[in-house]
């Protein structure tokens, strides 16, 4: 079919169209002019240019489409106000749909997060896709929350077949701006972020694109599907990435409201002096002490994804940021030492 892809040139869209070109679909590959499209090298979708939250743009690519996947948004946790996050994230769900009625296209797969899904203060707890996440502070968990609440909406009202993709933390190589997701990994390798006391969830970003892609005819109409791997500590996850590279990220060892304190002053003292923070009080309340602990079932039944558990992600996304020279020359001789020599980049993207 012919597939309009919003975002295709970011982390999960660029293996979203390769996946797509891969199985013979058309694919109209929306992107802003100027856009780095080096995750796009080697493919030949048609291009067309604009802006999601430009409702003309959007509907002038969607002409001629039976299916649209959206992923465009603004993917950043820090931010100087809300608004930046969540008023393209609104707007753009509102432009897809728009662009949807307008051409008669009966199909959306939208990407949201586990963001909106939530997280438990209960690590026996597993959330599902019937949950919402009623407690968001960070604009970034706002926005998904909000804008997904949009989409089902506007599903409900036009008569369109919606599926929400809900991923976890998504890990993994082609990422060449280095999203939020993985910062986390890189962070911790040099030496400037934490692990911290709670429970996170990782997925491979081929696998979320893989879970896009069949999506696009299978999937309950409105339903949310929580694309995930194993549910792990955060502790733990930094042990298993000490074991395979030698290095051993800081661990905060705080409690939930010493933590919060803490980035409070901090988050204070940096906006003095006119500096980015490493961190935020709201973002620290969406994950410090609590548990990203999801029940992925129908996500494999329905779709048909396993997803790679993080042993297998940790891998490849490390070699990923050794590529692209985004570990400190010291801590990277170290790593190389430690796991051998390091794959080329178009290793690391294969």
């Amino acid at each position: 079919m012919k597939v309009l892809v919003t975002g295709a040139n970011g982390h999960i869209g660029s293996h979203v169209v390769r996946l797509l070109l891969e199985q013979d679909h058309q694919v109209v590959a929306f992107v802003r002019k100027g856009s780095d499209l080096r995750g796009l090298e080697g493919l030949s979708p048609e291009f067309a240019y604009g802006d999601v939250m430009d409702k003309e743009s959007v509907s002038k690519a969607a002409e001629g489409c039976e299916a649209i996947i959206h992923m465009a948004a603004v993917y950043k946790t820090i931010a100087k106000t809300a608004e930046e996050i969540v008023e393209p994230a609104i707007r753009g769900a509102e432009s897809v749909f728009h662009a949807a009625k307008l051409h008669g296209i009966k199909r959306i797969v939208y990407t949201s997060s586990v963001a909106s899904i939530g997280f438990s203060y209960d690590p026996n707890v597993l959330r599902t896709g019937n949950d919402w996440n009623e407690d968001a502070h960070n604009p970034y968990y706002v926005a998904k929350t909000q804008s997904e609440k949009t989409a089902q909406k506007l599903a409900r009202e036009n008569d369109i077949h919606l599926v929400v993709i809900c991923p976890a933390i998504v890990l993994g190589p082609n990422d060449f701006r280095i999203t939020p997701s993985n910062q986390i990994i890189m962070d911790w390798l040099n030496g400037v972020g934490q692990t911290y006391k709670g429970g996170l969830n990782v997925v491979d970003v081929r696998d979320v694109a893989a879970a896009h892609v069949a999506a696009l005819t299978r999937g309950e109409n409105c339903k949310r599907y929580v694309l995930g791997g194993e549910n792990i500590l955060v502790k733990e996850l930094g042990n298993r990435l000490k074991l395979l590279t030698g290095v051993k990220p800081i661990h905060l060892p705080t409690g939930r409201g010493m933590t919060l304190v803490f980035a409070r002053v901090v988050e204070t003292l940096c906006k003095l002096l006119h500096v980015t923070p490493p961190f935020t009080y709201d973002l620290v309340y969406e994950v410090v002490g609590r548990y990203a602990y999801y029940d992925t079932t129908d996500t494999t039944k329905e779709l048909g994804i396993h997803a790679r558990y993080a042993d297998d992600i940790l891998p490849d996304t490390v070699h990923w940021l050794l590529t692209q020279n985004r570990i400190k020359p010291r801590i990277a001789r170290k790593i190389e030492q430690t796991m051998g020599k390091p794959l080329t980049t178009q290793q690391a993207s294969s």
